[in-house]
């Protein structure tokens, strides 16, 4: 008899779906089964899941009206017959033991949610998530740890399946973030958690290039998802410290560990992404920074600080304009090679340090191979051709200026280890290219097989 449900929601998924579902068959057990959800897809995905289906045949399709990846889930929910439930992306693929691991945490702990490893595999993140790592060490994993707050990989994760029906679990109408919601509304039923170092995610990380998907926007909609997220997490986690202990001033540890989570989140999925960000959706985002302002201790908000050097706290920009007179950077953008101009310039704005000024030349910018997306960037300035270099560093809003001549995408770390870096000035361009040939090292030789 099954025992594991694997859920699948995809659209349009052609590029992806057949590593995660080749994953899937090559399993070191076959007591589970596959329910691919095609969520409105137009593309070759109805095909690939086809075939799998027809070859195996505890592999099942279903197909919907496009209404998005937690409708998707919630179909899936609704279908599966079996005592738990694994969540997957389409791209994400399973290690080949990892579902026999699974079985075997079950049948040693009798757990009702199992929580394994996860190994980002992308062009910048290629490492395990060490706050899995915590949890998959330990045998029982108690509600209040604080690990459980640090992620929202719902595919690390096996649930019981009666969880789900017993509490009426379901994944919210939301735009995004609504997998860290599931796992704490099951985590604070008090059930009982294991972790299971053999069960790895291996999560595939998108390339630079493609741009943040639209879960990954720091969009209005977006922030306001987080923020009902993360005020739920919030409340129920005080509510928590109340049963347990009967009052809840705002002090107790494990708050300080939710505020800590809240500002984390809101400055690594929003403020690092400021460029994005429109006027109101800043506005919106400093009001969520105030309102946990008031629980947040100061000792705590000093290791946010710490942590966070580079970001300027607690000062937080809400005009775009004063943000673009302040650069750390000034990047004169001299590329040559107009292939190189979107996949760089996307690299360039997925960076995790967004005060930079980017000066380019008329010609360059005025070139149709310049992406639309990035014409009304507020931090861009555009200069004649002529003497472009001589007056770019005369105008320069920052005393650190870089030249862009080779069009290689970025890792996203550079330039925020560029900036703790607090190197001078003169030496800038050189510790600018070290650290892009450092970065971009790791990454051939992970590509090689060499893992950091």
């Amino acid at each position: 008899m099954n025992r594991l449900s694997v859920i699948i929601p995809v659209f349009n998924g052609e590029k992806y779906l057949e590593k995660t579902l080749e994953s899937m068959v090559t399993q070191t057990v076959e007591n589970f089964e596959v329910i691919i959800i095609d969520d409105g897809s137009d593309d070759s995905t109805p095909e690939i899941a086809k075939k799998y289906c027809d070859e195996y045949n505890d592999f099942f399709y279903i197909r919907q009206e496009h209404s998005g990846v937690y409708s998707a889930r919630n179909t899936g929910i609704e279908k599966a017959k079996c005592e738990y439930l694994l969540f997957l992306d389409c791209g994400d693929v399973l290690t080949d033991g990892s579902v026999e691991a699974v079985f075997k945490c079950s049948d040693e702990y009798d757990a009702d949610i199992i929580t394994g490893r996860c190994w980002k595999n992308g062009d910048i993140e290629y490492e395990y998530e060490k706050s899995l790592d915590i949890l998959a060490t330990q045998p029982e994993v108690k509600m209040l740890e604080s690990s459980l707050l640090q992620n929202g990989i719902i595919g690390a994760k096996a649930f019981r399946k009666k969880i789900f029906d017993l509490y009426n679990l379901r994944f919210l109408d939301l735009t995004a973030h609504c997998e860290l919601l599931i796992i704490m509304r099951a985590v604070y039923k008090g059930v009982k958690i294991s972790g299971c170092p053999e069960f790895i995610l291996e999560k595939t990380v998108k390339p630079i290039e493609d741009g943040f998907s639209r879960f990954e926007m720091p969009t209005k909609e977006n922030l306001e998802s987080a923020s009902y997220v993360i005020s739920e997490i919030f409340d129920m986690g005080r509510d928590i410290i109340r049963r347990e202990t009967g009052s809840c001033d705002g002090d107790e540890a494990y708050c300080q560990e939710i505020v800590y989570m809240a500002y984390k989140f809101y400055i690594d999925n929003f403020y690092r992404r400021y460029w994005y960000m429109d006027g109101e959706t800043i506005s919106l985002m400093k009001e969520e920074f105030e309102k946990y302002a008031k629980f947040v201790r100061p000792e705590r908000f000093r290791k946010l600080q710490e942590n966070n050097a580079d970001m300027r706290l607690p000062y937080i920009y809400t005009d775009k304009k004063e943000a673009a007179d302040e650069p750390e950077f000034t990047l004169l953008f001299d590329l040559n090679n107009e292939n190189e101009y979107r996949p760089f310039l996307r690299s360039l704005y997925a960076q995790t340090y967004p005060f930079f000024e980017l000066i380019i030349s008329d010609r360059r910018f005025s070139s149709p191979a310049f992406p639309d997306e990035f014409r009304k960037m507020e931090n861009i300035r555009v200069l004649p051709d002529k003497n472009f270099h001589t007056q770019a560093r005369r105008i320069a809003k920052s005393k650190n200026c870089i030249e862009i001549r080779n069009g290689k995408p970025l890792d996203i770390r550079t330039l925020r280890e560029t900036v703790l870096s607090k190197a001078p000035s003169f030496l800038i361009q050189y510790v600018f290219s070290q650290k892009r040939q450092a970065l971009g090292a790791k990454k051939t030789l992970k590509d090689k097989g060499l893992n950091f």
